[in-house]
């Protein structure tokens, strides 16, 4: 059966639609990969053997037939890959990305605070309790200037009460809330690459 006019027409606009949302994409990604290389558009065409004329119509998003060679020479020149992804691939791709860097994140957090842990059980008893002193001076004024909940502030209180080896202890065991306390931390003064 053959579709009516009307479903023709909605099947043309929705061609045309994505191909438009891929020459955006496809703009925005050579852009912003030219400009993390530090290239001019004429530096990107003497690297890519592309004309500088086509680089500038690719990157505006204007409507042009593009060799797939061509594409390739560009993505070749900026260290890109070329995929072929399923409709809404890219979002999904993206989505996912993000969920991996805040993983990446969570762990470097985790890490940063057992080095920590690490330091206080290795220092000598007095540096290791001015450190939980200036800690807890942070948490203090948390809570004096209203910075943050006072769940979250009276958590970290928990945290950085009684002796040093207990709260060593703390900034490696996990918990419910290892993660969102960490990333907010009274210790950045502290952690590895931010000592003074």
């Amino acid at each position: 059966m053959r579709p009516s006019r009307a479903g023709q027409i909605d099947c043309l606009y929705r061609i045309r639609y994505n191909l438009d949302v891929a020459r955006t994409v496809l703009a925005e990604q050579i852009r912003a990969a030219r400009r993390q290389h530090g290239l001019t558009q004429a530096g990107l065409a003497e690297r890519s053997e592309v004309s500088r004329v086509t680089i500038a119509r690719l990157e505006s998003g204007a409507p042009q037939d593009l060799r797939a060679r061509t594409l390739a020479r560009l993505c070749e020149a900026l260290g890109l890959e070329m995929a072929a992804l399923p409709l809404g691939g890219q979002p999904r791709l993206e989505k996912r990305l993000a969920r991996e860097k805040d993983r990446t994140r969570r762990v470097e957090r985790r890490r940063d605070h057992a080095v920590l842990a690490a330091r206080l059980l290795a220092a000598p008893r007095p540096e290791a309790r001015q450190l939980i002193a200036r800690a807890q001076g942070v948490v203090d004024r948390w809570g004096r200037d209203r910075l943050c909940s006072q769940h979250y502030i009276s958590r970290w209180r928990a945290l950085l009460a009684g002796p040093v080896e207990r709260v060593a202890r703390a900034l490696i065991e996990p918990s419910d809330w290892t993660d969102a306390l960490f990333q907010n931390t009274p210790w950045s003064f502290a952690l590895p690459g931010t000592r003074p």
